[in-house]
């Protein structure tokens, strides 16, 4: 039997939750996030970044590309606080906005950001479709929305061997909160059947490592 979904708490907001996370090591994951994404030829005049975390994504694409201007919101105060730190350290106060927004209700209007990107945040939310709609409703005409999270596993010995190969060398309490992420991510099929219901091809979505799924979908202009 395929393992049933369990759901890990929405918001990482505590300070220990924000210094675990931004303690691991993610350059080559968020490197990768940025190879895939450009390959797309995004236009990142104005683009959003949902869940944020530390900021250290838009760091990365903004190093990347000189013109991006990026929205990163997060629900965690914890972890905008470190983002805030980083994003001043990196001399990019000005490419990055950071504010405290939930995805699930965000306050601007439709059409509004150019390109929305996340990586990794979809299994925190217990009601994925309201977040996934709202990325589609304010993705402007003609913008891409670039979506990559975890796809949970089959079952435990999978689970298990995913945990071994990318957080042995972590904490016990990093390994905990990588394990609980692969419990609470959906599978590649319930992702697919929420892209149908909100008119998004399912097949923009694809399994694209041994532990990820990746949207991307060009909002027609």
């Amino acid at each position: 039997m395929s393992l049933a979904r369990a759901l890990e708490p929405e918001v990482m907001d505590t300070e220990e939750d924000a210094r675990a996370y931004d303690s691991m090591d993610h350059a080559a994951v968020n490197a990768a996030f940025c190879d895939d994404l450009l390959s797309h030829a995004p236009d990142l005049a104005y683009a959003l970044d949902v869940g944020s975390g530390t900021c250290l994504l838009p760091i990365a694409l903004c190093m990347r590309v000189s013109t991006a201007r990026i929205k990163a919101i997060d629900l965690s105060a914890s972890m905008l606080e470190l983002g805030r730190s980083h994003v001043e350290r990196a001399g990019l106060a000005g490419a990055i906005e950071l504010a405290l927004e939930d995805a699930k209700a965000l306050p601007v209007p439709d059409k509004t950001f150019s390109a929305v990107v996340s990586n990794s945040v979809v299994h925190h939310i217990p009601e994925p479709a309201a977040v996934l709609r709202e990325m589609v409703r304010v993705l402007r005409p003609g913008g891409l929305l670039f979506v990559r999270d975890l796809v949970r596993p089959e079952d435990e010995a999978t689970l298990a061997a995913l945990v071994h190969t990318y957080a042995a060398s972590d904490t016990a309490y990093q390994r905990s909160l990588f394990d609980a992420s692969l419990r609470a991510a959906l599978s590649l099929d319930e992702l697919r059947e929420m892209l149908r219901s909100l008119g998004v091809p399912p097949e923009c979505a694809q399994k694209t490592s041994d532990r990820h799924w990746t949207l991307a979908f060009r909002e027609p202009s």
